[in-house]
């Protein structure tokens, strides 16, 4: 169970808790640190001091991992409040590869996410569709295992 701190999220969240009871299974909420976020080595090549961008890296990343986990303490709360087994797994990287790989490691058999929506409409003959996020849409197409998106 994907988990980005968003509304759609924490509906998702709600609905795999529904599945949860009804199939007596545990739940694992991910969070997976962008790392694509920082500026990149080759953007900060001409910095002086190579240890301290490296040092500064390492403590954005370690700001961004301990947010994480506060938010997703939080989500665990509401999980183990509903008497439903849970963990958390953090991790970093591309969030929709960082997803799929924790699902097929973990063997997952549902992927209950929320989708943000891109901002654009697609107008069709039969009227507007609203288009699947970006990691949302990675997901559904790439995943090993049944993909639920909430929005």
């Amino acid at each position: 169970m994907p988990h980005d701190g968003s509304e759609t999220s924490d509906k998702a969240l709600d609905k795999a808790i529904e599945f949860s009871k009804a199939f007596k299974s545990e739940i694992i909420i991910l969070h997976i640190v962008d790392d694509r976020l920082l500026p990149s080595s080759a953007f900060l090549a001409f910095i002086g001091d190579k240890s301290k961008l490296e040092d500064a890296k390492i403590q954005a990343l370690n700001i961004l991992k301990v947010g994480a986990k506060t938010m997703l303490n939080d989500r665990m709360e509401k999980v183990k409040a509903n008497g439903i087994s849970a963990r958390f797994i953090i991790g970093m990287g591309d969030p929709a590869e960082g997803i799929i790989d924790v699902a097929e490691h973990e063997h997952v058999d549902l992927i209950a996410m929320g989708s943000r929506q891109l901002k654009r409409e697609k107008e069709y003959s039969a009227g507007t569709i609203k288009l699947l996020g970006s990691v949302a849409r990675r997901i559904s197409e790439n995943a090993g295992s049944s993909v639920l998106i909430v929005k």
